[in-house]
């Protein structure tokens, strides 16, 4: 399930540059571990063929989340694609998503109504409901994306919650254990 949330809720309206944001958060010594052609997440990434495009620039991403709670309403069958070409123009193109016209884009390229999206985009269709559900997050403690809460099968007992970006084997391991419980 996709929910919103704000990693970086105080970006500027002109973003920032991945690297420079990235070094001001956790050090140059992060950022020298993330520029290295050996880092964890780009040698996960392409196993399954994403190529992370470190050119990008940190964006809000209010509209986004609009747009995809705009398609949850309309057009819930096509959440999926507009996720993976969200993820893409992102990640792999560098493409600025705060830019209205690149969402419209987006959505016309899953075979949304491009004129109803950019409607949607520039009213406050979905905002509060944005706002709420990311603050929610907030409160709960959430800081990172993406986060995972798992629940028991049985319905008894604890939920298991984990942020980051994990490897396979701690993802399964959870899964077991709530399997079992």
């Amino acid at each position: 399930m996709t929910l919103p949330f704000y990693l970086n809720r105080n970006t500027p309206a002109e973003g920032e540059d991945l690297m420079e944001h990235l070094t001001a958060k956790y050090g140059p010594a992060a950022v020298a571990r993330f520029d290295a052609p050996d880092n964890p997440l780009d040698c996960a990434a392409g196993k399954v063929g994403i190529s992370f495009n470190k050119q990008r620039r940190i964006i809000r991403t209010g509209d986004s989340h609009r747009l995809v709670e705009w398609c949850k309403a309309t057009q819930p069958q096509t959440v999926d694609p507009l996720m993976e070409t969200l993820f893409k123009a992102y990640f792999e193109d560098a493409r600025d998503l705060s830019r209205r016209e690149e969402l419209v884009a987006c959505a016309a390229a899953c075979g949304l109504d491009g004129e109803a999206a950019g409607k949607a985009l520039h009213s406050d269709a979905f905002q509060r409901e944005v706002d709420a559900k990311a603050t929610g997050w907030s409160r709960q403690g959430v800081r990172g994306v993406p986060f995972f809460v798992v629940h028991p099968a049985s319905g008894n007992g604890e939920p298991v919650a984990f942020s980051g970006a994990q490897p396979s084997e701690v993802i399964a391991e959870v899964l077991a254990e709530q399997a079992a419980a």
